[in-house]
């Protein structure tokens, strides 16, 4: 079937679809609608703090109120295929009062507004439109342009910008609206895709239901006529017998196959430990009425829960790996402290954070770099950028079996910046896609864990968190070097940009 604009294009089947999947969406949708909700509630209250009565009373009291009561409207809304189209057209007449409300101050407003801040707002509600209150994806993309034109062209020449200022708030809703649409556009594509997945299994398994339910039928039919038959008739019957089961252990096996692929080991593992937890619980519930517990059976158990909910814990962390890169596309990765640091000392904690996964490989990691280079930055967003690439060259880097050589090399450059080298002597990246290697969900093996999203998660913390430049080159077969370019001590410009994005 296909898919356009993140929709079937048999409507039939996208109606289908809808219906399944309304439960889940409509829950997705309260949360942000509770969300949004709680920052009204918020909003309210600094209102009558900063505000004079009067205005907060008279003027944003009631608007904000009209927000809340629209919300709580569409909150009660129940999931439903007949208030689908009711539901999105309140979203966006909520998101239309919400840019009413705190993007359009100048048409309605005395108070001075700067240009930069009017639209950085603008760019949070245009954003809301695309994560916290999905719709259908031409209606986001139709919404999120509107708005973003109205803001442009009618609102903000009234706040007097500078051409900078009005560059910058372009890029800004440009960069929103085309991230937006794209992220959504390949979510609700790959949602669609998992559901006709899943229509396949299905129909699969009716066909495997039916087949087995014609053999058992003709099963019965033979064993009628072979009652009477002699001890090779009896042979004939119990080989029958085996085939049957042969096959049908081979469509089961191959069942079994496609679920395990979408069901992976870590999440069996988990069901086993909380199996075995409820098996523990049962067993002192049994001990506790039997008035048995002892200070050391109770010591086991605890142990045994202990050990069960690490395993537990584990497990579930490494099937959500893939669902927490998605989340780290929108680089928020910098909220902790900048702070002061120095690098070799750093690259040493990270490699012993990794080496419990490292040990497992047999390549030889090295690195070279001066013991008093000294940077004054984001050293969260450093230790992800040298994690995703020591883990690309680990997943990609080498043939099966390879063993390699990783070296990062960290030295001082004029105008108080640091290069750091990262290099690896594998087979390389042809031509074609060394210019796509930072896009995201771009990846050359998959098969084993690549998700596509590491080296851009590591482009975007490079440029946008550290504020430095990346680059990449490679020839095939000698290897792969990346290049990055840091300031060493952040300018205080930075670091108030840099800490606006965090927030």
């Amino acid at each position: 079937m296909d898919i356009r604009f993140g929709e079937f294009t048999d409507k039939a089947l996208e109606q289908e679809f809808r219906s399944a999947t309304m439960t889940r969406e409509v829950r997705r949708l309260r949360i942000g609608l509770l969300t949004l909700m709680l920052f009204r509630i918020i909003l309210i209250a600094f209102d009558f703090h900063n505000l004079p009565l009067e205005q907060a009373v008279g003027q944003f009291l009631p608007l904000r109120s009209s927000m809340l009561l629209l919300s709580l409207a569409i909150l009660i809304l129940p999931a439903r295929p007949r208030f689908y189209t009711l539901r999105h057209v309140g979203i966006i007449l909520l998101l239309t009062g919400v840019f009413a409300i705190n993007g359009t101050g100048p048409l309605w407003s005395a108070e001075p507004q700067t240009p930069l801040g009017l639209s950085f707002m603008v760019t949070i509600i245009v954003t809301m439109n695309y994560v916290l209150l999905p719709t259908r994806l031409s209606w986001m993309v139709a919404w999120g342009v509107v708005a973003s034109l109205c803001h442009l062209f009618i609102v903000l020449p009234l706040t007097g910008p500078t051409p900078l200022q009005t560059k910058m708030a372009m890029a800004m809703l440009l960069t929103a609206n085309i991230a937006g649409a794209f992220i959504t556009s390949q979510l609700s594509s790959l949602q669609r895709r998992d559901y006709l997945h899943l229509r396949q299994l299905e129909r699969a398994n009716r066909d495997l239901r039916e087949r087995e339910a014609v053999i058992a039928e003709q099963r019965d039919r033979l064993t009628q006529h072979v009652q009477a038959l002699e001890e090779a008739q009896q042979r004939l019957l119990d080989t029958r017998d085996e085939l049957v089961r042969a096959e049908k252990l081979a469509a089961l096996g191959g069942m079994v196959a496609g679920v395990a692929h979408e069901l992976n080991t870590p999440v069996g593992i988990a069901l086993t430990a909380i199996t075995h937890v409820e098996d523990g619980i049962t067993e002192l519930d049994q001990t506790v009425a039997a008035g048995k517990l002892t200070r050391s059976k109770l010591g086991e158990y605890q142990d045994m829960l202990r050990e069960s909910a690490q395993l537990v814990h584990v497990n579930i962390a490494r099937a959500a790996e893939l669902v927490q890169s998605f989340k780290q596309v929108a680089v928020d990765q910098a909220s902790e402290e900048r702070r002061t640091f120095l690098l070799r000392q750093y690259i040493e904690e990270v490699l012993a954070s990794l080496a419990p996964r490292l040990r497992r490989e047999p390549h030889l990691i090295s690195f070279d770099c001066p013991p008093d280079l000294e940077m004054d930055t984001y050293p969260g967003a450093l230790f992800q950028v040298l994690t995703n690439l020591l883990m690309n060259a680990v997943i990609h880097a080498f043939e099966p079996g390879q063993r390699g050589a990783i070296t990062l090399t960290g030295r001082a450059l004029p105008d108080d910046r640091v290069e750091l080298q990262f290099r690896d002597n594998g087979r390389g990246v042809s031509p074609d896609h060394l210019q796509r290697l930072f896009e995201p969900f771009f990846t050359t093996n998959r098969a084993r864990g690549g998700s596509g999203l590491g080296l851009h998660i590591v482009y975007n913390l490079v440029t946008q968190s550290l504020k430095g430049r990346i680059g990449v080159t490679s020839v095939e077969g000698e290897g792969t070097c990346f290049t990055l370019t840091l300031p060493r001590h952040m300018p205080q410009a930075e670091v108030a940009a840099t800490e606006l994005e965090i927030a």
